[in-house]
C-alpha cells in the first residue's frame, strides 16, 4: 500500500467516513432501544461493580473494569453499551475503509450489509454482554496481524487498532487466551522496529491485567466440572431400553451383565446431600444452567470441592468410556443448538427487568421514539424468524476450512495465523461448551471480516508470491 501523505490522507478520510456512518447507525439504535438490551449477565456484571465484595458474576476482570470505568461514576447503563459500541465501530470501520482503498468493493458492501449492520449483530454489540465486542476484536486482531505478516512491518495505523482490539480479543473472555499465540507468532515475521512495538503493546496489556487481578479477584466458569456434571446428568436420564433387561432375571450369562454407566463414586459424590430425581427432573439436553441456578433444582455448583474433584476424576477415568456415543451425540446437539441459533435471547424490552433490580439512574426508552422501536422490531423479529440462515457461522466455518486446508498445502504463514487459532477456538467450543448460546459462535460469523480479503488477495502487499512469508 502506498503509504505517501496523500495517500495516508485519503486513507483517513475513507477511515472518518466508515466510522461515521456506523457511529450514526449505532447512536439510532440505542437512541431507538435506550439504554441498550440488557439480560440476566447484565445484572450480574452491573451487582459485582455496585459491590465487588458481595457478588461475583463469573466475568473476567476486564470486562469488571470496562463496566466500572463507564457506569460507576455515571450509574447509567447506557454509558458502557455507547463505548462497546464505539469501539465496535472504530475497529469495523477500519477493516471497511482498507477493503475500499484496495478496490475490495464487494467485499467492504458484504461486510457492511451482511455483518456490521445485521440486526443481530447490532443487537449482541448493544448488550452489556462483552460478546459482540469480543467477536468484532477477534476480527479485527486477526486482521491487524494478518496485515502485519504479509507486509512484514506495522503501520501506525495497524498498531493503533491492535492496541484497541488486542485486550478486547484476549482478555475479555477466558477463551480468548488463545489469541494471545498468534500476536507473539506474529512478532516473527515483522521487521525489527515493528517487533519492538508489537511487543511493547503486548506486553503492557499484560501488565494491565496483571495489577487488575491484583487488584480485584474475579472468579470465572471452571471448565472441567461444568462439562464433567452436565455430561453426567445426561448418563444418568432414565432410558426404556435399560430397564429391558431387568424383565429377564434369568438372563445371567456374563456377556449379557455390563458395568454400570456411571460409577458408584460418581453417585455418591452427587447424592451426598441430595436426591437423585432433581438432577434428573431438571437437565436440559442444550444447557446446564437448571442443574445450577434453579432454586428447585439439584443445585451443582453448591457440591464440595471433594466431591467436585470426584465427579470430574470419575468422569475421565470411566464415565465418558462407558458413554462415548451419548457423549458425541451431546456435544454434536450442543454445537448444533448454539450454531442454529436456537437458544433463548434476552428480549429487546427485558431492560424492564433489569433496571429496577441495581442502583442505575437509566431512564428507559428515554426518547420515546415508539415508531422507530416498531420498525426496528418488525427487521428484528424477521432477522430472528430466519436466523437459521442469516445468523448461522457456515460462511465462516467454510473459509475456515478453505483457509486451514490451503495454508498447511502452500505453508502460508498470515493465512495460518489466522486459521489455526479459530480451529482451536473451534474445537475447545465443541468439547466443552456446556450451553448451546449463540453468542459463543459470534466471532465464526464475523470471520470472513478477515478471511475473505485474506483468501482473495492472492498476490501479498509489496511482496511478489516467492517473497511472502511460509513456515
Amino acid at each position: 500500500m502506498n503509504t505517501a501523505p496523500g495517500s495516508r490522507l485519503k486513507a483517513s478520510r475513507t477511515f472518518l467516513m466508515m466510522l461515521g456512518l456506523l457511529v450514526t447507525a449505532y447512536g439510532l439504535w440505542l437512541a431507538v432501544f435506550w439504554p441498550g438490551v440488557l439480560g440476566e449477565d447484565s445484572v450480574a456484571i452491573l451487582l459485582e461493580v455496585q459491590d465487588p465484595a458481595a457478588f461475583r458474576s463469573g466475568k473476567t476482570v476486564l470486562w469488571y473494569y470496562f463496566v466500572r470505568l463507564f457506569y460507576q461514576g455515571t450509574a447509567r447503563v447506557e454509558a458502557p453499551v455507547a463505548m462497546a459500541l464505539l469501539v465496535c465501530a472504530i475497529m469495523l470501520a477500519r477493516m471497511l475503509a482498507w477493503y475500499w482503498e484496495n478496490r475490495l468493493y464487494k467485499t467492504m458492501a458484504f461486510a457492511l450489509l451482511a455483518i456490521c449492520l445485521a440486526p443481530h449483530m447490532v443487537y449482541f454489540m448493544g448488550t452489556l454482554y462483552p460478546d459482540g465486542l469480543f467477536a468484532i476484536a477477534v476480527a479485527s486482531l486477526l486482521f491487524e496481524l494478518w496485515l502485519a505478516v504479509t507486509r512484514r512491518s506495522i503501520t501506525g495505523a495497524s498498531l493503533a487498532t491492535i492496541a484497541l482490539a488486542l485486550p478486547f480479543a484476549v482478555f475479555v473472555r477466558p477463551n480468548g487466551l488463545v489469541f494471545l499465540i498468534p500476536a507473539l507468532l506474529a512478532a516473527v515475521w515483522v521487521d525489527r522496529n515493528s517487533r519492538r512495538w508489537l511487543l511493547l503493546v503486548i506486553g503492557a496489556w499484560c501488565v494491565v491485567i496483571l495489577i487488575g487481578t491484583r487488584w480485584h479477584k474475579t472468579s470465572t466458569q471452571e471448565t472441567m466440572y461444568p462439562l464433567a456434571v452436565f455430561e453426567t446428568a445426561g448418563f444418568l436420564q432414565t432410558r426404556a431400553m435399560n430397564d429391558l433387561w431387568k424383565q429377564f432375571p434369568h438372563m445371567n450369562d456374563p456377556w449379557v451383565l455390563a458395568e454400570p454407566k456411571v460409577s458408584q463414586r460418581t453417585i455418591e459424590a452427587l447424592t451426598r446431600n441430595r436426591p437423585l430425581t432433581p438432577l434428573q427432573a431438571y437437565r436440559d439436553p442444550a444447557y446446564w444452567d437448571m442443574l445450577v441456578f434453579h432454586p428447585d433444582g439439584p443445585q451443582l455448583g453448591s457440591l464440595s470441592p471433594e466431591d467436585k474433584a470426584t465427579v470430574v476424576r470419575e468422569f475421565l477415568t470411566h464415565n465418558l468410556w462407558h458413554n462415548l456415543p451419548d457423549f458425541v451425540a451431546s456435544r454434536v446437539n450442543v454445537f448444533l443448538a448454539a450454531a442454529l441459533a436456537q437458544g433463548g435471547f434476552p428480549a429487546l424490552a427485558y431492560a424492564t427487568n433489569v433496571l429496577p433490580r441495581v442502583h442505575s439512574q437509566s431512564t428507559y426508552r428515554r426518547f420515546h421514539w415508539e415508531t422507530a422501536e416498531h420498525s426496528l422490531q418488525r427487521i428484528h423479529a424477521w432477522s430472528y424468524a430466519w436466523r437459521w440462515l442469516l445468523w448461522t457461522p457456515w460462511l465462516g466455518l467454510a473459509l475456515l476450512a478453505w483457509g486451514l486446508v490451503h495454508g498447511i498445502r502452500a505453508r502460508h504463514a498470515p493465512l495460518l495465523l489466522i486459521s489455526i487459532p479459530m480451529a482451536l477456538q473451534l474445537g475447545a467450543i465443541f468439547v466443552f461448551s456446556i450451553a448451546g448460546e449463540y453468542r459463543y459462535l459470534l466471532p465464526f460469523f464475523t470471520l470472513p471480516l478477515v478471511l475473505l480479503p485474506a483468501l482473495s488477495t492472492t498476490t501479498p502487499l509489496a511482496h511478489t508470491d516467492n517473497q511472502r512469508p511460509t513456515i
